[in-house]
């Protein structure tokens, strides 16, 4: 038997189903909504199962930490069930930890955007060790966030110190709420003030690498890579540093960039290795940015259930197609 947890009628499960019922193959949906009861995991015994993530109906930030524990708690529970997972639940759990999962591929040298080890608690520390390492342009990013909640770019200017802040969240009272729309903050005092609530949060903090460009955009890679290969590229272009496409940002198919068979194959090579350190990973949406210059690839973050393109599920929905066909082998 084969089981899809997730939300009832999202996209990702309905084009799941799809692709089960195309290749007729039974597919029973086990919604969000049942599994924040105690689950029987009895009825996952000995089936096939893949694990969605939860849809988070929330801009504020403290509900969305609130949820996440919650969700990480079920993470650890499905962990105990008798079954064979498309992702593991524990792999899928450590990747929301940016953190952790930066650290490990850093530790196997797997090709990564360089992670800062302080862990940052006021914006003077933060601007103190970018001096230090004259590294005056950096990424802050909340440890468990996904989908850019959160996400700053944050620029010092060497010479005069004037300041740059580029992200999509805003303040709201005392709290960060997250938006759809990519602010740019010059005002100190503004900057200060949503970086402080930012670090409280608990953040990773990296080295903001140049990325390469294409039709005077700079650009990343969203690869969803499974079964030992790469399945779908994207390439997200953007005229800002936040390159998520529900910020507006431009998708563009990879065959226009016109990359060299040596990249795309250091780019798989990129990925064998990052996955070796996962053995629970059968899919993961990876997102890599090529070095402007050298074009040599880096991995930004993982993420265990990043695998909705929407680019391929409304034409051929290969991804799913070939994830239950190779849920049906096992």
């Amino acid at each position: 038997m084969m089981f899809l947890i997730g939300e009832e009628n999202s996209k990702r499960t309905l084009y799941m189903k799809k692709a089960a019922d195309s290749m007729h193959v039974p597919l029973q949906v086990i919604s969000w909504d049942n599994l924040r009861h105690p689950l029987d995991l009895e009825q996952l015994q000995g089936a096939v199962v893949k694990v969605d993530p939860p849809s988070f109906q929330t801009v504020h930030f403290c509900h969305m930490q609130k949820l996440l524990e919650q969700y990480r708690a079920v993470l650890k529970r499905l962990m105990q069930a008798e079954c064979r997972f498309l992702n593991s639940p524990g792999d899928i759990c450590r990747l929301l930890d940016k953190r952790e999962t930066k650290w490990y591929l850093q530790e196997q040298g797997v090709p990564v955007t360089q992670m800062f080890s302080e862990k940052f608690q006021t914006v003077e520390q933060l601007i103190e060790i970018m001096k230090k390492r004259h590294c005056y342009s950096v990424f802050v990013k909340p440890r468990y966030f996904s989908g850019a909640a959160g996400v700053a770019a944050f620029r010092i200017h060497p010479g005069h110190g004037k300041m740059r802040l580029y992200t999509s969240c805003r303040s709201e009272g005392k709290e960060l709420v997250n938006t759809k729309k990519l602010f740019c903050l010059t005002d100190q005092n503004e900057i200060y003030c949503l970086l402080e609530k930012l670090l409280s949060l608990d953040c990773v903090v990296e080295r903001w690498h140049p990325k390469a460009d294409f039709g005077g955009k700079s650009y990343d890679l969203r690869v969803v890579f499974q079964f030992e290969h790469i399945a779908h590229i994207v390439v997200r272009q953007s005229k800002g540093p936040i390159t998520n496409l529900h910020l507006n940002n431009q998708a563009l198919d990879i065959r226009q960039l016109g990359l060299e068979k040596t990249i795309i194959d250091e780019i798989t090579m990129v990925c064998e290795k990052a996955f070796a350190i996962f053995p629970g990973l059968s899919m993961a949406g990876v997102d890599i940015l090529l070095e402007k210059g050298t074009g040599k690839p880096r991995i930004i973050e993982m993420n265990g259930q990043g695998d909705l393109i929407y680019q391929d599920i409304y034409h051929e929905n290969r991804i799913y197609r070939e994830q239950v066909d190779e849920l049906c082998r096992k």
